[in-house]
């Protein structure tokens, strides 16, 4: 049996040889060094590398056995820069990190309001309808920067416009004239409040001033100048036959829509409700391709009577979400009015059935822990509360309301969270300092920037992160590329229960998907350390969870005094075993600069079914420290956090392995995985 062992491992050496190997014992385990840019192994690993650009992403995974074409695969929705944000592309992938493009799935047709500026779109499937729903937010292109009160205001408006934009210069001069004899002396006037007399006199005061400007100007031909009277003459006339109309004056213009496909991978096709078309349904509202799904004047009338509530609606950044406790439907989307709200409502029954309009509630407001109450909250958001996503846990009952931070140009575009005990609230922000952020940047890291807008994916029995990073890691601001890490939960001493991601990542991962052989069975094992300091507990060194914001410390990382350091990690039985990473300290100060040893107690068993049992082992594994440092010119540098030393090599059955770290200072070590099955 010894022989066969030896055979084994002979018939790696060479496999040894290519990492570097020297000083090889009977049982030195050859491997590969998989912190190296070059060498990383797909079939383990994955790294945000952000091959695929795109933004504002959301990824579902198709589990419908009976869609043969899709099953199994990841779809990917983002905002499609690469044709102008005019529609969206789509992409697939077996692991959520290659994507591979399968082309423009919805482009608005001819005479549709959303002609430009799509953003966003989240793609939901629906079990009884068997039918994909694409929500998205455009720019309107009848949103002319005015906000009405109603659907028949913004009608008549547009009635009017389009008879006075017929008038010519005679009859601008003969209407302006005809307004000018019957209000201007006017102290009061039937059917006019005192601000509408007030705004038609001043229309027709603003006229006659700019005319005798015009008149004046010697540089102008008498055709231009009735050209320019006429044009500025129909705005003013407008102004005075619509002096009835509220409408309120922003910058902006967006509504959300919706198309429907019968494949994740499309194409998409805008809904609409038209008497006489086929699925007609006469119980909601009629929507031509001209009529978003959702505006303004529907939001308004749902806001007018509840207090506190905002006066104009500029929608983005729609999420379709189906509540598990109750299996009804919900939208939640950014207000961008006066800085970015957020709202939330119950849907009707159907994705596309007109939404419970009396439902609508203000969930999240800029800056402050709750809509209602004075507390602010101790990160710096820049106004913006944007790309909202909801998730529900059903062991602490409580819904967490996810939302990006800070703008998406902004180095510090960060993913937040709220949390509830109902889908529409109340929702209360948490702290940075007590765990609130769940995914960011820090200003002193130049390896990562802009970690916002994201979608959840759940897999496995696992919680992912879909989310976009800018390519300028250091400065941000640039175009942005997908990523993708796991979300882990933790619970504060107080007994908070949160959200937290496993990133930003910069470092190799274990593979995600239904290629992904191995797994981190690190949790699984009986963990035990020596040389602890500060009391540290050797459970955080399995616990699934890497240590990477340095915000605050609720994620421990393993604290060790100088000297050496022996953990131990057992499971109840052989596990086949391909690779292990040790995650080194998120601060500079205590990370390790190498292991000293790794031993694997292993077992081999023949053909005839012999077994025989051994210790394999690898030693002087160094950490790449210029790798995983910060490189600023005329700054303080600080580590990138995330780094590990992983190493891989042919499939072994463990039982235990032991890991020794020797170093003349204290050291830390934030999380161990093994991969294997």
């Amino acid at each position: 049996m010894k022989k066969l062992l030896t055979t084994i491992f002979a018939a790696l050496f060479a496999f040894a040889a290519l990492a570097g190997c020297a000083n090889m014992g009977k049982n030195y385990l050859p491997h590969y060094d998989q912190s190296a840019d070059d060498v990383l192994n797909s079939d383990l690993f994955y790294r945000n590398d952000m091959v695929t650009a795109g933004a504002d992403p959301t990824v579902i995974y198709i589990d419908d056995e009976t869609d043969e074409e899709n099953y199994g695969w990841f779809f990917l929705y983002s905002t499609s820069d690469d044709f102008g944000c005019l529609g969206f592309s789509t992409y697939r992938s077996k692991d959520m990190v290659n994507w591979e493009y399968m082309g423009p799935i919805f482009a608005p047709e001819e005479g549709s309001w959303s002609r430009q500026s799509l953003w966003a779109p989240e793609c939901i499937y629906d079990e009884s309808t068997d039918k994909y729903y694409l929500f998205y937010s455009a720019q309107d292109l009848h949103g002319d920067s005015k906000y009405f009160d109603t659907h028949k205001e913004r009608a008549l408006y547009h009635e009017l416009e389009a008879e006075v934009n017929t008038f010519d210069y005679a009859t601008v001069e003969s209407k302006m004239s005809q307004a000018q004899e019957t209000y201007s002396q006017a102290e009061t006037y039937e059917g006019l409040t005192d601000i509408q007399l007030k705004t038609v006199k001043n229309a027709i005061n603003n006229y006659y001033s700019n005319k005798e400007f015009i008149e004046e100007n010697d540089k102008l031909t008498e055709a231009e100048k009735q050209q320019s009277l006429c044009e500025y003459g129909r705005e003013r006339l407008l102004e005075i036959y619509a002096v009835k109309i509220h409408y309120t004056h922003a910058n902006g213009g967006y509504s959300l829509g919706v198309a429907v496909s019968d494949s994740p991978a499309g194409p998409f096709v805008q809904y609409t409700n038209l008497e006489g078309q086929p699925g007609y349904d006469s119980s909601n509202r009629m929507i031509d391709l001209e009529n978003p799904f959702i505006t303004h004047e529907d939001l308004y009338a749902a806001a007018a009577a509840k207090e506190g509530y905002h006066d104009v609606f500029i929608p983005i950044d729609i999420h379709p979400y189906v509540d598990p406790v109750s299996g009804k439907k919900y939208f939640y989307f950014a207000n961008t009015y006066g800085g970015n709200s957020i709202y939330g409502m119950e849907a009707g029954e159907n994705w596309t059935d007109d939404p419970k309009w009396e439902t609508l509630t203000y969930l999240i407001r800029p800056g402050y822990k709750n809509v209602t109450g004075n507390e602010k909250t101790d990160y710096g958001d820049s106004g913006v509360n944007e790309g909202p996503f909801m998730y529900y846990d059903e062991v602490s009952k409580t819904y967490f309301l996810t939302f990006s931070v800070n703008g998406y140009p902004d180095k510090l575009y960060a993913v937040a969270q709220a949390t509830g005990t109902s889908p529409l609230g109340t929702f209360t922000k948490v702290n940075r300092e007590d765990g609130g952020i769940i995914l960011s940047s820090e200003p002193s890291w130049d390896h990562v920037s802009g970690t916002g807008h994201h979608s959840l994916i759940q897999y496995d029995g696992k919680l992912y992160i879909a989310y976009h990073a800018h390519y300028d890691r250091a400065y941000g601001d640039s175009l942005r590329g997908m990523c993708v890490d796991e979300i882990k939960f933790f619970t504060r001493p107080d007994g908070q229960k949160l959200m937290i991601a496993n990133g930003p990542t910069y470092a190799p991962m274990p593979k995600i998907g239904p290629d992904a052989q191995y797994k981190n069975i690190a949790e699984e094992a009986e963990v035990k350390a020596t040389n602890a300091a500060n009391g540290s507990d050797a459970s955080s060194l399995n616990d699934g969870m890497l240590s990477i914001t340095t915000y605050h410390d609720f994620i421990p990382e393993y604290l060790t005094k100088k000297g050496t350091t022996k953990i131990t990690l057992k499971f109840s039985d052989y596990r086949a075993i391909r690779a292990i990473m040790v995650f080194n300290s998120k601060y500079l100060e205590t990370a390790f600069e190498s292991i000293a040893r790794i031993e694997l107690d292993y077992k081999l068993t023949d053909e005839s079914g012999v077994e025989e049992t051994g210790t394999a082992y690898m030693e002087d594994l160094m950490f790449d420290m210029e790798k995983y440092t910060t490189h600023w010119e005329d700054e303080e540098n600080v580590a990138r956090p995330g780094g590990s030393v992983t190493v891989e090599f042919d499939e072994l059955m463990v039982n235990e392995i032991r890991i020794t770290i020797k170093s003349k200072k204290p050291v830390a070590i934030s999380e161990i995985f093994v991969l294997g099955k």
